[in-house]
């Protein structure tokens, strides 16, 4: 073969390297979002009062879903965004006619086109009314039906394999197009911040560390950091030796945990003025950091209550709009 006919061979090898279609990965993006509500005595109308009641944050996610949350992080086309509501205490349901299929709002049942007339031309909006009624329902018959808000439980049991979603196998949409469909487990915890289900004495310790968090327990690490004359509560709280006992939950890892609506009960029920300082909710917080962490959640954000509908949505927007870890 002559020399140039090989420089022309490799000259049409370049060029075709060139025009080589580019490889190309596609993430798409779907929430499902697990709406979860501590019915303990909290809800208790006038016990704990608050700006705004629990019914009227869950049901403006449900309203406000689209186009706020179903365009966040700009997507467009596609999701197959869930949202429903799991108790942390299922059992309060025995006794009454409440079905929590009927809170659910799966968008994984339509085609693109499907789902978008179905939220766009007022389709939804029977699917909006009865969530509305039975959310109230569920309150009613809370409120008359108190039970302990059982939050370790709810963490160790009830987010098992079946409810929080793994990572999809990547799909390949054609030779160089790979689509990777992520699935984000938004956990959405209305609660007081107390843990108290009954789990409590020295059985369910280890030295400082219990599966419960106490009014009396907050007060008690209040008065050692007072006594030990420092201004750095991290500090102190790490070197404490204070905290609740880590869940062990593989699926908590796939879980993204947004805290709402803890209670300070130390603060001034009419003026909200502080009582006592660090208050319960600043040592809370170091509890539930502390706790969350060490179970293996890897996204978390803990808020005292909501003093409007538009808060909640922005703080939980905002928590969305934060890249997962």
């Amino acid at each position: 073969m002559g020399k140039k006919l090989i420089w022309k061979l490799l000259a049409l090898m370049f060029v075709f390297a060139g025009c080589a279609p580019e490889k190309k990965t596609q993430i798409n993006e779907h929430l499902n979002i697990i709406i979860t509500p501590d019915l303990s005595n909290r809800i208790t109308e006038g016990m704990y009062p608050k700006p705004v009641k629990d019914e009227q944050l869950i049901e403006s996610l449900y309203k406000n879903y689209y186009p706020e949350f179903y365009k966040i992080n700009n997507r467009v086309i596609g999701q197959k965004d869930k949202i429903q509501v799991v108790l942390t205490n299922p059992s309060i349901l025995k006794e009454s006619h409440i079905s929590l299929s009927n809170f659910s709002m799966d968008l994984s049942k339509f085609n693109p086109s499907e789902c978008i007339k179905y939220l766009t031309h007022g389709e939804n909006e029977e699917d909006l009314a009865r969530t509305t009624i039975e959310i109230q329902k569920l309150y009613n018959y809370a409120q008359n039906n108190t039970t302990g808000g059982d939050v370790y439980n709810y963490l160790k049991k009830e987010l098992n394999s079946s409810l929080v979603k793994g990572a999809a196998k990547p799909l390949q949409l054609d030779a160089n197009t790979t689509v990777i469909n992520k699935y984000r487990n938004i956990i959405v915890l209305l609660t007081d911040g107390y843990i108290e289900a009954g789990l409590y004495g020295k059985s369910n310790c280890k030295g400082k560390q219990c599966l419960y968090l106490t009014s009396k327990i907050i007060a008690d690490f209040r008065k050692e950091y007072l006594k030990a004359n420092t201004t750095n509560l991290q500090e102190f709280f790490n070197k404490s030796g204070y905290g609740i006992l880590p869940v062990v939950n593989k699926n908590l890892k796939n879980c993204e945990v947004l805290v709402v609506e803890m209670y300070d009960r130390t603060l001034n029920q009419k003026t909200g003025s502080q009582t006592v300082s660090p208050n319960d909710f600043e040592i809370m917080k170091l509890f539930w950091a502390d706790w969350l962490k060490k179970s293996g959640v890897q996204h978390f954000k803990l808020l005292d209550v909501s003093t409007s509908e538009a808060e909640f949505l922005s703080n939980l927007k905002n928590f969305i709009k934060e890249p997962a870890k």
